[in-house]
C-alpha cells in the first residue's frame, strides 16, 4: 500500500549553496514558490536520501502514530526507491522537499502520485512537516500550493489514506476539504496493522459518483 497520511507537508528558487553539484536535483518547473520567506520546494532524488533520513528521525510523530515506533533505518530509502503495487497505473511519483530559506534545512516532505489508478486522480502519499512547525499554518500553506499545482496539471481529484485514530491527521485533512469514502481494515504499515480511512477531495465540479466510476476500489459498499 502507498503510505499516506500525516499532517503536516515542488520549485523555482535555487537550492542551498552548500549543496554539491551531485545533490542539486532537477526541479519540477511549475510548482509554486509560496513567498520569499516560505519554505522553498525542490524535487528529491536518491542524492537526498541521507538528508531525508535525518529529517524522518528528527520528526518521529508520523511514524509513532502509524507504526508505533520511530522511523526505521531504511525509511528514506524505502520512500525514495519503493515501487507502487504491481498493476497500478500512474504517470509519475513525485518526491518534494521544502527547505527553510534561511537555514537551508529540510522542514517538510510530500510524496504524490499523479494519475494513480485513473487519469486525473492524484494520490497524496506521505506528507510530513517538522514537529516544531506544527500549528504554525505551514502545512496548510504548503498543501494549498500543491493543490493549485495539481489543478493546473489536470488533477480533478485528490485521494489519500489516513490511519484511523491519528487524530492530528484526521483533523488536518478534514479542514482541507477531504471526506471519507471507505474504511480499509487490517492494512499493514511499518509492521503494524491499521484501519485506514480512504479520503478524497474534488478539485472540479464533479460528484462522488464520477470519482467512484474512476476508482471503483474506493466504493464504500466494499466495506
Amino acid at each position: 500500500m502507498l503510505r499516506s497520511l500525516a499532517p503536516s507537508a515542488a520549485l523555482r528558487a535555487p537550492l542551498s549553496p552548500t549543496l554539491s553539484a551531485d545533490q542539486k536535483l532537477m526541479c519540477a518547473p511549475d510548482l509554486p514558490l509560496l513567498s520569499k520567506t516560505a519554505p522553498t520546494p525542490f524535487e528529491l532524488t536518491a542524492a537526498h536520501e541521507g538528508e531525508l533520513q535525518v529529517f524522518f528521525e528528527a520528526n518521529p510523530a508520523y511514524f509513532l502514530a502509524v507504526q508505533g515506533a520511530p522511523a526505521g533505518a531504511q525509511e528514506a530509502y524505502d520512500e525514495i526507491h519503493g515501487e507502487l503495487p504491481a498493476g497500478w497505473s500512474y504517470t509519475k511519483k513525485w518526491l518534494i522537499g521544502y527547505r527553510d530559506p534561511a537555514s537551508g534545512e529540510l522542514v517538510a516532505f510530500a510524496s504524490l502520485v499523479s494519475d494513480l489508478l485513473a487519469h486525473t486522480v492524484w494520490h497524496i502519499g506521505l506528507f510530513v512537516v517538522a514537529t516544531e512547525h506544527h500549528g504554525s499554518g505551514i502545512a496548510a500553506s504548503i498543501f494549498r500550493g500543491i493543490e493549485a499545482w495539481a489543478r493546473s496539471n489536470g488533477a480533478l481529484w485528490f485521494r489519500l489514506g489516513v490511519v484511523a485514530g491519528n487524530q492530528r491527521a484526521e483533523r488536518f485533512w478534514a479542514r482541507q476539504g477531504f471526506t471519507q469514502v471507505r474504511m480499509r481494515e487490517g492494512v499493514e504499515i511499518g509492521g503494524r496493522l491499521n484501519n485506514v480511512r480512504v479520503m478524497v477531495k474534488q478539485l472540479a465540479d464533479q460528484d462522488l459518483r464520477s470519482y467512484l466510476k474512476l476508482v471503483p476500489r474506493d466504493d464504500p459498499t466494499l466495506d
